[in-house]
């Protein structure tokens, strides 16, 4: 049992990890065919980078479902990873890809920051009778709380 839940809390990572960079993917060819690149714009492109990674981990934390800090630790540790990739192709050195670790830091908190501000709507106090009951099976899974297994 215990080596299910480790494999799915990894597979819930490597989940996060493809959505920050496929939404990082999208939104630099964006960015690319609005002639908008680190050499036409050295002083916006970085603050720009910096919010598509923000807004890409704040999308993974979204479907995830949580805020820990270790999934937050996790998905880090796997786009520094992931970016190290370009020290192999010859694109960065491993000096920059080390000093990258910085920004992914910075990238990752004000990932989390940006899902608590911006897209997390208040919640309503609801003291009906049907609003208590809703509110402690909440935790349960399956049909009794209204959610799906899958």
């Amino acid at each position: 049992m215990v080596r299910t839940r480790r494999f799915s809390y990894w597979r819930m990572i490597l989940k996060g990890t493809a959505i920050v960079y496929g939404v990082s993917f999208v939104a630099r060819l964006v960015l690319i065919f609005n002639d908008i690149t680190p050499q036409s714009n050295p002083n916006v492109y970085p603050l720009l980078d910096l919010v598509i990674g923000a807004i890409g981990i704040a999308i993974a934390l979204r479907a995830a479902h949580t805020t820990r800090w270790s999934y937050l630790v996790g998905i880090g540790i796997g786009l520094w990873l992931l970016s190290g990739t370009s020290v192999f192709v010859g694109a960065q050195t491993v000096t920059r890809w080390m000093v990258s670790s910085i920004f992914v830091a910075i990238t990752v908190i004000l990932g989390r920051l940006f899902l608590e501000t911006v897209l997390e709507t208040p919640r309503t106090l609801d003291l009906s009778l049907e609003g208590i009951i809703r509110e402690r099976n909440s935790g349960l899974l399956g049909h009794r709380a209204g959610r799906s297994f899958f």
